[in-house]
């Protein structure tokens, strides 16, 4: 099995927290300079990873990715026995998957890929922060008086892991207005799977390379991370980026 992905990407580090908590033995095959995002390009059309290759098989978006983990490999279990908490646990890492993840790469526009926006944008800049800071408050009254989003620990966990994360490393960590979920992620982040995957994470920042295929200045927009955009005021500021060869969208089929 070979996992085709960049450690920093949060949709890479939930399938690899996905793998390390079934213990699956897996190959790592890593996106990082424009050679390589070709070749992700043969496997995910629109050049997204995670991309899993299990044999004959090739199995792309990591919601895909992890119910397919799922069902060819069921124990342990990271979805709950019954049907209501199955869907909850899968609406839970929609929720991850799509608004969580576009407020925090918007807010990290600001602290990590153009932070020249901060002083120039301020009033966008507090839309962002806003924005996270009411994922937050939801967040924590889903886990008033539970260990874990469902109860027990489950896929929703792992799908919020690496957005939250992000947010910590930037300098917007769930506080004291957040009890529950500043409990939540003491909790999660002593698990071995997450610890490791955000080292992995973490180490990948430093690394330089040639020819890269991720770029501050090149810019990688799609579906909810363009509408919290537009949410926040920065459409005109997005179009100017496409227009100036500065961003770019999901490649057409």
């Amino acid at each position: 099995m070979k996992l085709i992905d960049n450690p920093l990407s949060p949709y890479a580090m939930k399938v690899r927290m996905i793998l390390y908590e079934k213990g699956i033995e897996f190959e790592k095959q890593e996106t990082h300079t424009k050679q390589q995002m070709q070749d992700l390009k043969r496997v995910n059309p629109r050049a997204e990873v995670p991309a899993l290759v299990d044999g004959d098989h090739t199995i792309y978006d990591s919601k895909v990715i992890a119910e397919y983990l799922e069902e060819t490999h069921p124990e342990p279990a990271l979805l709950p026995k019954d049907a209501a908490s199955r869907a909850e646990c899968r609406t839970l890492e929609l929720l991850a998957d799509t608004e969580l993840d576009a407020a925090v790469i918007a807010f990290s526009m600001f602290k990590f890929f153009r932070p020249e926006l901060a002083e120039q944008r301020p009033k966008e800049l507090q839309n962002a922060v806003d924005a996270v800071r009411g994922h937050f408050a939801s967040l924590d009254r889903r886990l008033a008086g539970r260990s874990y989003f469902l109860g027990e620990f489950s896929r929703a966990d792992l799908a919020f892991v690496p957005h939250l994360g992000a947010c910590g490393f930037l300098g917007l960590a769930p506080g004291d207005d957040t009890p529950h979920l500043a409990a939540w992620m003491a909790r999660v982040n002593e698990r071995e799977s997450v610890a490791r995957t955000t080292q992995e994470a973490i180490a990948s920042i430093s690394v330089k390379h040639d020819d890269p295929a991720f770029d501050s200045n090149h810019l990688h927009w799609r579906s909810d991370r363009i509408e919290q955009l537009l949410r926040i005021g920065m459409g005109a500021w997005l179009l100017e980026e496409l227009e100036n060869g500065r961003g770019f969208l999901p490649p057409a089929r």
